[in-house]
């Protein structure tokens, strides 16, 4: 029984935030903009890891992701920013590239 006690407070001091990557990070999305090259935004939380050095912490969402980026102006659009972004890293000469966006709600 003790064991099993024991097993339950491990499991309950990993929880999600625990298994964290470097390529993806939660947060509330603070600022948007357009390029040439797609939508950018911003997350109230900073970036992911492997997004270290892109300017000014803006992450692109590529001008041919039109799903991706028809759903970060409809969350900006509706107030509902808390999102989580997947990221692949930074492309060479820009910004962080984002490969995936999942809203919280």
């Amino acid at each position: 029984m003790n064991y099993l006690k024991g097993l339950v407070i491990a499991l309950m001091l990993f929880t999600g935030s625990t298994y964290a990557a470097d390529h993806y990070l939660s947060g509330n999305i603070i600022n948007v903009t357009t390029t040439a090259n797609g939508l950018m935004i911003m997350l109230d939380t900073g970036i992911p890891t492997n997004c270290q050095g892109t300017p000014y912490n803006w992450m692109l969402i590529k001008e041919q992701n039109k799903t991706m980026t028809s759903l970060a102006l409809a969350m900006w659009a509706s107030g509902k920013k808390a999102a989580t972004v997947y990221t692949a890293g930074i492309i060479p000469g820009s910004y962080c590239e984002i490969v995936q966006l999942d809203p919280v709600d």
